[in-house]
């Protein structure tokens, strides 16, 4: 004969909760089925999310490892996985999306120089009409001598 030694509080422990799980149960009666299974599927959409989220970990792990993407020939694209697949979209999608991203600030850029030049443009000769309308006045003032 075994005998196994077991500290008295997780006794205890153990028993206070299984008092407090007949209370609660007691409380809030509930039917179940005899052999019930619960089945549990996991949606298109979480699939894809943790998919994406694979890919984005993968990302930051390779451009933490190396800044260089080794070129993939058609025959390794045939037998990679799909998860390898997913991650290689995501790559490829993310440098798109980052170059769209520079081009569009470039454009950005550019439409802000020039806005900004015919804007300077537009104060200097707003200074110089202003200018010249103070030397017709002064002109004015010393023509009439009262």
């Amino acid at each position: 004969m075994t005998l196994s030694i077991i500290p008295v509080n997780q006794i205890f422990g153990k028993y206070d909760q299984q008092t407090r799980m007949g209370e609660l149960s007691r409380k809030n009666p509930v039917r179940t089925i005899q052999n019930q299974v619960d089945r549990v599927t996991i949606s298109p959409e979480a699939l894809k999310k943790r998919a994406i989220d694979a890919a984005l970990a993968a990302i930051q792990n390779s451009s933490q490892v190396s800044t260089e993407a080794k070129p993939t020939s058609e025959e390794n694209v045939e037998s990679l996985s799909y998860a390898e697949r997913v991650t290689q979209n995501a790559l490829e999608k993310s440098k798109e999306r980052k170059e769209k991203e520079t081009e569009d600030l470039s454009y950005q850029f550019e439409g802000v120089r020039e806005k900004f030049l015919e804007k300077s443009k537009e104060i200097t000769e707003q200074a110089a009409a202003k200018e010249t309308a103070v030397e017709k006045q002064k002109e004015l003032d010393e023509a009439t001598p009262f």
